[in-house]
C-alpha cells in the first residue's frame, strides 16, 4: 500500500455507501434506490482509488465488476420500470440511472482490462453514435432532459472508448469537435424557425455541442 492509501479509501467508500444503501433498502424497500445510493457514495472513492494504487486490477477485477455492475444496472432499469407507470418518461429516465451505474465501471474496464475482441472501436462509437441520436429522437416525444443527458453519457462512453483504441490523429478529433458545433447551430436555427416546442432541439444542440468538446478535452495531453 502506498502513501495515498487507495486501500482505505475503498473501505471507507464501502462503508459510507454500504450505510446509506442499507438505510435506503430498509427504510424504502426499494432495490433500485438502494442501488443507486450506494454508487454514488461509492465510486468516487473507487476513482480516487484507482488513480493512486500500483495495481488497481488486483483489489478490483475490471471483468467481475463489469459482470456486477451490469446486473446492477438492469436491477436498477427494471425496478424503476416496474415501479411506475410503463411511459417513456419512465423507461428513459429508469436507462438514465442505469448508465449512472454501468458506465464508470465500463470506463474503469477499458482502461486497466482487456476488452473483449468483438467490441471494435469503430463499430462501437457508431453504434453509440447512433444510440445517443435515438435517444435525442426519443426526447422529441417525451422525457426530454433524462433523454439528452443519457444521449450525452452514451456518445462519450463510445467515443472514449474509440479514442482509446484507434488514438485517431490530432485533425480528426479537431473535425469531430468542429462538426459537432455545426449540427448544433443548425438545431438552433431550425429550433428558430419552428413554430412547435423548441425544448427538444435546443437540448439536441447542446448535446452535439458539448459531446465531441467533452470528448476533446478529456483526452487532449495538458503538457
Amino acid at each position: 500500500m502506498n502513501r495515498y492509501a487507495p486501500e482505505l479509501a475503498l473501505i471507507a467508500g464501502g462503508i459510507l455507501g454500504g450505510g446509506i444503501g442499507g438505510f435506503v433498502l430498509f427504510s424504502l424497500g426499494d432495490p433500485a434506490a438502494a442501488i443507486v445510493a450506494t454508487v454514488v457514495c461509492w465510486y468516487p472513492f473507487g476513482a480516487y482509488a484507482v488513480r493512486t494504487s500500483d495495481s488497481p486490477t488486483g483489489v478490483l477485477p475490471p471483468r467481475l465488476l463489469t459482470i456486477i455492475a451490469g446486473g446492477a444496472s438492469l436491477v436498477v432499469w427494471g425496478g424503476i420500470v416496474r415501479q411506475q407507470p410503463p411511459t417513456i418518461d419512465t423507461v428513459v429516465f429508469g436507462w438514465l440511472l442505469a448508465l449512472v451505474v454501468f458506465l464508470p465501471v465500463a470506463g474503469y474496464a477499458s482502461s486497466y482490462g482487456t476488452p473483449p475482441a468483438s467490441l471494435k472501436p469503430r463499430v462501437v462509437v457508431v453504434i453509440t453514435t447512433l444510440g445517443a441520436a435515438g435517444l435525442l429522437a426519443i426526447g422529441t416525444v417525451a422525457a426530454t432532459g433524462p433523454a439528452a443527458t443519457s444521449a450525452l453519457l452514451v456518445f462519450l462512453a463510445g467515443w472514449l472508448f474509440y479514442l482509446g483504441g484507434v488514438q485517431p490523429t490530432q485533425q480528426r478529433r479537431r473535425n469531430t469537435l468542429l462538426g459537432g458545433l455545426g449540427v448544433a447551430a443548425g438545431l438552433v436555427v431550425v429550433a428558430g424557425l419552428t413554430a412547435g416546442p423548441s425544448e427538444p432541439l435546443v437540448a439536441a444542440a447542446l448535446v452535439a455541442a458539448f459531446g465531441p468538446l467533452f470528448g476533446y478535452v478529456l483526452t487532449t495531453d495538458p503538457r
